[in-house]
């Protein structure tokens, strides 16, 4: 069956081929075409035609969304239907933050026991207690060398995602983009408002806008996994699964969303969308390690950004953390603190710091250079399919930067993860930066 994203996206497609086929219906009535003349024949064949197409695949979509809903019902697992206690009002009980997502690690670890097969995997969970997530598993669907995650599950990780993502920790926005595409629009100019005389005409203005587009960009993750690890069950391996999965993904969206180029399948990230005008000290020409050198620089990238009237309802700051140390430690001529906010609550000109391993700090022909960035990340758009695919094997290999690793020569299960999301700034003014020279401990 194909998965329910692929079906909007033909939904899409459809709706669209349908317009197309009424706009060239209406051209040729405009054009005084008569109903009895064959063009206007093959139009109406070609609408007829286009609209028993979407109504087909609009049924499709919404039959698998109702599987979907009725597979994330049953993921919750049985209640039971002990009518004596239906009416007894039963206390909240909070539940805890660490066993979030860990549904998706007893899933990932029963795939991974049972070599990729997803109803021997399921079969393994309900036998040890996991009727909810084995009822899950069995409705999944089926991806290329794995399953589709139901999307409850999906939406837990993408969750934790987020304190361990930079960008999304400080605020950037998530939207879902369930048709692997979305268009927004931003305002590349404001109206105008001026005094006149008495009497005197009033100038007209309109406020100019763009477009800005996204598209999925493909994520993988690739964990190995000792096979005398897996095989060993119970929560704590459930979390093991879970929170490698997380790192590996959590590191390569930071690096994304920072730096990224946006060729090679690849997000658009801050460094590539901001103006240029905006990074104020380029490659081989970073800012000094001195007080006077940093200070005006911070300063100078945070009047950047207020003066083009964004609105600092969620800015702050991303940087190495050797380079927030640096800062931390700059003193003035007397010997006091430059920044003593750091230390006290984390916070650079009071706006927040976020440190990243991300961000370099050997770039430059010297190999001292990082980079430091300060905006709005109200401003930061993620759009992301809201989805993750999960795939295992002990035959393949993985590259492990310097060698090539055999999973089955190493007793070994690689572990898989693939999400879909894109990057994009809704204004290139709302972010400032520069590549500092020295600036570490």
């Amino acid at each position: 069956m194909p998965k329910i994203d692929d079906l909007r996206r033909d939904r899409k497609a459809a709706a669209t081929k349908l317009q197309e086929a009424a706009d060239a219906i209406a051209a040729l009535e405009d054009a005084g075409t008569g109903v009895e003349e064959d063009a206007h024949k093959e139009a109406v064949a070609a609408f007829d035609a286009a609209q028993a197409e979407f109504n087909t695949l609009n049924a499709q979509v919404k039959r698998a969304e109702a599987a979907e809903a009725a597979q994330a019902a049953a993921a919750i697992g049985d209640q039971g239907a002990d009518t004596t206690t239906a009416t007894t009002p039963r206390p909240a009980v909070v539940a805890d933050p660490n066993q979030k997502g860990v549904s998706l690690g007893f899933m990932v670890h029963a795939l991974a026991r049972c070599r990729g097969d997803r109803d021997k995997a399921a079969s393994y969970l309900d036998n040890e207690g996991h009727s909810g997530i084995s009822a899950a598993l069995s409705g999944a669907s089926e991806a290329a060398g794995g399953v589709t995650i139901p999307r409850p599950m999906a939406q837990e990780m993408i969750e934790l995602l987020r304190s361990r993502v930079v960008v999304r920790r400080a605020g950037a926005r998530t939207f879902p983009m369930p048709a692997g595409q979305i268009r927004h629009s931003k305002q590349t100019a404001s109206a105008t408002a001026t005094y006149t005389a008495e009497n005197a005409q009033i100038a007209a203005s309109e406020p100019e806008f763009d477009k800005i587009d996204q598209s999925f960009k493909k994520l993988t993750g690739l964990v190995p996994v000792g096979n005398s690890l897996l095989r060993h069950s119970g929560m704590a391996m459930a979390q093991h699964v879970r929170d490698d999965l997380l790192k590996v993904m959590a590191r390569r969206e930071d690096l994304a969303f920072i730096r990224g180029t946006g060729t090679a399948n690849t997000p658009r990230g801050i460094r590539n969308w901001l103006l240029a005008a905006n990074w104020i000290a380029a490659l081989d020409a970073g800012i000094g390690a001195t007080s006077a050198a940093a200070e005006a620089a911070l300063r100078t990238v945070v009047s950047r950004v207020e003066d083009a009237d964004v609105n600092m309802s969620q800015a702050g700051w991303i940087m190495r953390a050797s380079a927030k140390n640096f800062l931390a430690n700059l003193r003035d001529d007397n010997g006091n603190k430059l920044f003593p906010s750091i230390e006290a609550n984390g916070q650079l000109l009071g706006w927040m710091i976020h440190t990243t391993s991300q961000i370099p700090n050997n770039l430059g022909t010297d190999g001292d250079e990082t980079e430091v960035y300060f905006g709005e990340f109200s401003e930061a758009m993620i759009g992301d399919s809201m989805d993750l695919s999960i795939g295992v094997s002990t035959e393949a290999g993985y590259f492990d930067g310097s060698d090539w690793v055999s999973a089955f020569q190493n007793d070994l299960t690689l572990m898989r993860a693939i999400s879909e999301h894109d990057f994009a700034l809704e204004h290139d003014v709302s972010f400032a930066g520069f590549n500092a020279a020295g600036w570490s401990l």
